[in-house]
């Protein structure tokens, strides 16, 4: 009893640190252990379901509806969060 406890303990903290943040849309999912250099191209379409979760000094999703700009935010999501597109994303950026 204890040794399961302890290996799911173990792989739950394993879990945690291997991905600091992930980002699911469009049937893709995007992963990463640091903020995103930058804005990084991607498309969702409008009304497709986006699912994020960030930890480990990922914490912040900002999303982009201009095509080819990331001057202006669209969203932010911060933590853990669900949104539904109501316009094309064309680009991301992870923060702290």
């Amino acid at each position: 009893m204890k040794l399961s406890l302890l290996s799911t303990s173990f792989l739950a903290l394993l879990a945690s640190t291997t991905s600091a943040w992930e980002l699911r849309a469009n049937n893709q999912v995007y992963t990463g252990t640091t903020p995103t250099q930058g804005c990084k191209p991607i498309f969702i379409p409008r009304g497709s379901r986006i699912s994020w979760t960030g930890s480990n000094g990922a914490r912040t999703l900002q999303l982009f509806n201009v095509q080819g700009k990331c001057n202006q935010v669209y969203r932010t999501v911060m933590g853990v969060g669900e949104i539904n597109a109501s316009n094309n994303i064309y680009g991301y950026m992870v923060k702290r």
